[in-house]
């Protein structure tokens, strides 16, 4: 009876749910394997009872808590408008000042704007509520912070993010060179704006139509460098390209602005008639300095040995990089594990040439190749000449083209840009070449060696594709930049064949048995 007591069921209660003799025999049964009898299972629902009870009455007095704190923060709370509850003013409940604050709520985005009014004044209050109201409003229904930045904020924001993506490896970040180039374009936007006296406005306050001239007014102004040359269109079009870029990534991406206020640029026109952007040597031109460099500035009386191995070995630099057309980057990054010699190769190929590997680190497109050239014996005049400063070890991942400067010999450390670039100035105006140069209205840099490649290999009549597959560069570049010019000088044969004078000689020699006419057809066909 007791047991039964537990479970009291009102009369209305179905009889299928009236606990039966076997249920109540069965539960004391269990609770008797326990040690327990019904005085104790009493005890257990009497004191599950009472933590239930305790939990509900906790959970009331969390409630009231919560809402008199609520009620304490939120003080004298007045809606702005009568129609409207999005948006209110109140006072901080927390505080002394007595200061009214603004509370904007829109329900789509589910997205709130609070700010203090800065006034005691409750009318004052009420009108700086409704101004702020209709300048949030919009943007808290579009999704756009709204915290706003100045132009200056907008660069720094989007250098901090760029500078996290700075990498060694081409195509995987962003080169340290790279970010720098990207720094100076960035700068030119900033000088820009700020010569329009919109330095302080905000990215949203700045009128769109503010970067339709900003590629006109780049054009204007002075290089820092090369003050007698001025901007190409197609420079000046890479740094619109990096401000947009930033105002996409940053700008709208992080919601300061919509697109409705990204700025208006405007390209400048350029030149579809691509040619190679470097001048380059001429074949015999070439020769010429090489021989000049071994048989004259190499020899120079009043040098020490130090400077007659640098020398020869940047004579050798020079040589490797004009017959493998290495970018600068590629050349100076070879280490002595990347020089194999190739498979299948005679015993004459095997003495001259030799497979450079760059790998994707090195190569500005991020992607591996071996590079062809006849380049063996430089390779192995490298090691005499650095045998001569004591340095006999060629590790694999050893530099070739290492810094020879006393302290900086045995650390592996490769010359840098500057240094072989300071070398070829030299050599070209102490060999006499640059007067040639400037009679010809042309400019030798270190990466004219690329091109210099390029258009020996096409001139002795190479595969195209074989061209660009061994300096790292796509067919349609080679066809669009140096194919075209060169068409003319290597096919001029067969492009005249059966033209004009050419096609009454053609006729002649057929109908003709003339030796003076065959002479001239000889003379001509050589």
């Amino acid at each position: 009876m007791l047991l039964g007591a537990v479970h009291p069921q009102s009369k209305s209660s179905s009889r299928l749910n009236e606990p039966n003799d076997q249920s109540i025999n069965t539960l004391a049964a269990l609770l008797g394997s326990r040690g327990l009898d019904a005085s104790d299972f009493i005890d257990v629902i009497n004191a599950l009872g009472k933590i239930k009870q305790r939990d509900e009455e906790k959970q009331i007095r969390e409630e009231g808590k919560a809402e008199k704190s609520k009620n304490k923060f939120i003080k004298d709370k007045e809606y702005v408008y009568d129609t409207r509850t999005d948006i209110f003013i109140y006072k901080n409940g927390e505080t002394k000042s007595g200061r009214y604050y603004v509370w904007i709520y829109d329900e789509k985005t589910r997205r709130r704007f609070t700010q203090s009014l800065r006034t005691t004044n409750r009318i004052e209050a009420l009108a700086k509520a409704e101004e702020l109201y209709r300048e949030h409003k919009d943007a808290l229904r579009r999704g756009v912070k709204l915290t706003s930045i100045n132009t200056h904020e907008l660069i720094r924001l989007y250098e901090t993010e760029r500078r996290t993506t700075i990498t060694n490896i081409p195509h995987q970040g962003i080169t340290y060179n790279s970010f720098n180039t990207l720094v100076k374009h960035l700068n030119c936007w900033e000088k820009y704006i700020n010569a329009l006296g919109y330095k302080n406005r905000k990215l949203e306050e700045i009128p769109t139509e503010v970067g339709k001239k900003f590629g006109t007014w780049m054009l204007e102004q002075p290089k820092d460098r090369y003050d007698s040359t001025p901007r190409s269109n197609e420079t000046i079009n890479h740094t619109i390209a990096a401000v947009k870029k930033m105002y996409r990534d940053v700008a709208i991406d992080e919601k300061y602005i919509t697109m409705g206020e990204f700025p208006i640029f405007r390209y400048l026109k350029v030149n579809k008639d691509t040619k190679p952007k470097r001048d380059i040597l001429e074949q015999e031109e070439f020769h010429d300095l090489r021989k000049w460099m071994t048989n004259v500035w190499c020899r120079e009386k009043d040098i020490d040995e130090l400077e007659k191995v640098k020398r020869h070995c940047f004579g050798l630099y020079l040589t490797i990089q004009y017959y493998g057309g290495f970018r600068n980057k590629e050349c100076l990054g070879i280490r002595w594990g990347d020089i194999r010699t190739i498979k299948k190769s005679s015993k004459l190929e095997a003495r001259f040439n030799r497979s450079i590997y760059i790998p994707e680190w090195n190569a500005k497109t991020g992607v591996s190749r071996e590079v062809v050239a006849p380049v063996a014996m430089q390779f192995e005049r490298l090691k005499a000449h650095y045998k001569k400063l004591g340095i006999t070890e060629f590790g694999r991942e050893d530099f070739v083209f290492i810094n020879l400067a006393k302290t900086k010999r045995g650390k592996n450390i490769p010359y840098q840009q500057p240094a072989i670039e300071n070398r070829l100035k030299q050599v070209i105006e102490l060999s006499g070449l640059q007067k040639k140069l400037n009679d010809t209205g042309r400019h030798i840099t270190q990466y004219s060696a690329r091109h210099y490649a390029v258009v020996d290999a096409l001139m002795r009549d190479v595969n195209v594709y074989d061209v660009a597959m061994n300096v790292g560069t796509s067919v349609h570049y080679i066809e669009k930049t140096y194919a075209k010019q060169l068409t003319s000088i290597m096919r001029q044969k067969e492009l005249t064949k059966g033209q004009g004078y050419w096609k009454i000689l053609e006729e002649r020699e057929k109908e003709i048995d003339d030796p003076v006419v065959k002479v001239i057809m000889d003379t001509a066909k050589e």
